[in-house]
C-alpha cells in the first residue's frame, strides 16, 4: 500500500512539475488521488507534513534579528486553494509547527491577505492574483504604497526565479534569492544571492 501511494504521489508530481506546485495548488488531489480518500491516511499526512518539511539553517535567529531591526515581515505564497478551513492551510501549519508564525504579520495569497494571528482573510483585494502571473505583486505594491512604503523600500526573499524574484524585481522591489537548498540557478533579476540566511540582516541594513 505504501508503495502504491508513493507511486501515486510521483505521478502527481510529474503531472505538475514539482512539489512546490503540488503543495500550494493541488493538495486536494494529494488527499484524494494519493491517499485514496482514506480519512485515517489523510489525517496522518496532514499532521506529519508540516513537521517533516524542513527550513533553512539559522531561520529563528535571523527572523528575531530582523524583528529587532524593526523590519516588518510578511509571507507571500502561491496558496491558491485549501483543504478545509483557511486557518488550517499548509503554510500556517508549517509556520506553527516550526514556531515561525510569531515573526510574521500577514500571509499574502491568491485567497486574500490572511492575518497570522487569527488565520482569517482580512483583505480580499489579493484574491485571484498569483505569483505565477505576477499580478499579486501589482496588488502588493499598491498595498505597500497605501502604507507609505515605496517598492524600493521592500525586499522580496525567495528561491524560485520565475515566481519569487523576477516578477518582484520588475515591479521595483529589491530581491534576494536564497539558494540554501534549492535547485534553481541564480537569476540576474536578483539584487543579491545568499546561501545562508545569516547574510540577510547585514545585507538589508546596508540597503
Amino acid at each position: 500500500m505504501i508503495e502504491d501511494r508513493v507511486h501515486a504521489y510521483r505521478t502527481l508530481r510529474e503531472a505538475y512539475g514539482e512539489y512546490y506546485t503540488v503543495k500550494e495548488g493541488h493538495r486536494h488531489e494529494v488527499l484524494s488521488f494519493v491517499m485514496g480518500n482514506d480519512e485515517e491516511a489523510q489525517q496522518a499526512f496532514m499532521e506529519a507534513e508540516p513537521r517533516l518539511l524542513g527550513h533553512g539553517d539559522h531561520v529563528h535567529e535571523v527572523m528575531q534579528t530582523l524583528c529587532d531591526m524593526g523590519i516588518i515581515l510578511d509571507v507571500v505564497s502561491e496558496l491558491i486553494r485549501t483543504v478545509g478551513p483557511v486557518d488550517q492551510n499548509v503554510i500556517l501549519r508549517f509556520l506553527t509547527a516550526h514556531d515561525l508564525r510569531r515573526y510574521f504579520r500577514y500571509l499574502i495569497t491568491p485567497l486574500g491577505k490572511i492575518d497570522m494571528g487569527s488565520g482569517q482573510v482580512i483583505d480580499a483585494q489579493y484574491r485571484g492574483h498569483t505569483k505565477g502571473q505576477g499580478t499579486i505583486y501589482d496588488v502588493l505594491v499598491a498595498d505597500l504604497r497605501s502604507q507609505g512604503i515605496a517598492p524600493a523600500e521592500a525586499v522580496m526573499v525567495g528561491d524560485r526565479p520565475s515566481t519569487d524574484i523576477e516578477p518582484a524585481h520588475i515591479r521595483g522591489l529589491r530581491t534576494v534569492q536564497y539558494s540554501g537548498y534549492s535547485h534553481w540557478p541564480p537569476t540576474p533579476a536578483a539584487d543579491a544571492v545568499i546561501h545562508d540566511f545569516l547574510a540577510l540582516p547585514p545585507l538589508i541594513a546596508a540597503w
